[in-house]
């Protein structure tokens, strides 16, 4: 219904599209509840459940910023993504009575992934943001003034709801890696072992880290601003998933 709404559909298209999409949020938040109350424990621990938090997540913080962002093209890729998520988190093996590696056991390890999984969450919607930014700025660029270019937000309003996203995302990242770190020593002895993963999430943090920077200090809301999103969004996709595919590292547990 989003994608109607941004083809011409009126804009009660839209509102009945986040009226779907909320009864959706509202659905599966009772599904991880009653996930998490069968297994006795937060269920984020696979990638399966991982997914699952994340399309939550995911499809929750745009409908927050909606009210402010008006954005229906941001609302297509946040349920399209959501969706497409729970769709392979569902294929996935892995069972929630699944036995946990000791180091997995104490609760404080939800802590960091929750953390991180939230800053993914955010930085995804900043990627879809800074792809609808990109389109925008080719159509104006090249004159292509159209039905769906006129549905698309303004290029101001593309770079401040990215913006909004990574203040979100990095301060979650930033708390996931901090407490992370604690407890590694907790778990191995150790704050820091320059594992993949830890490695992969330190540059994902540098690269949002320099985004601000420039959004911040240097004031810039351009190309190179929203080419740096998409190079972070880039590294979330390596931290979550490429290290894993590696087959090795402290953090492999979880597929």
């Amino acid at each position: 219904m989003y994608l109607w709404s941004i083809a011409g559909g009126a804009d009660r298209v839209s509102r009945w599209a986040s009226l779907l999409a909320a009864l959706g949020l509202v659905a599966q938040g009772v599904a991880i509840a009653l996930d998490c109350a069968h297994a006795h424990r937060v269920a984020i621990i696979n990638l399966a459940e991982s997914l699952m938090f994340i399309s939550w997540t995911l499809t929750g913080l745009y409908l927050l910023m909606e009210r402010r962002f008006r954005m229906p093209a941001l609302g297509a890729f946040a349920t399209l993504v959501s969706a497409c998520l729970i769709v392979v988190a569902s294929s996935l093996p892995g069972s929630i009575n699944a036995a946990l590696l000791p180091a997995l056991q104490s609760h404080w390890n939800a802590v960091p992934t929750i953390t991180c999984l939230l800053g993914y969450s955010g930085f995804t919607l900043a990627f879809g943001s800074a792809v609808v930014y990109a389109i925008q700025a080719r159509m104006l660029k090249t004159k292509r003034i159209n039905v769906i270019q006129r549905r698309l937000p303004s290029l101001d309003v593309a770079d401040r709801f990215a913006y909004k996203m990574v203040s979100i995302g990095f301060p979650m990242l930033t708390l996931g890696i901090i407490t992370g770190s604690l407890w590694a020593q907790t778990a191995w002895n150790s704050y820091w072992n320059w594992d993949p993963k830890e490695t992969w999430s330190l540059i994902t943090w540098l690269i949002y880290a320099a985004y601000l920077h420039v959004r911040i200090v240097s004031r810039r809301r351009d190309k190179w601003a929203n080419r740096l999103l998409i190079i972070g969004f880039l590294c979330v996709l390596i931290t979550f998933i490429g290290v894993n595919l590696l087959g090795s590292g402290l953090h492999i547990y979880s597929w």
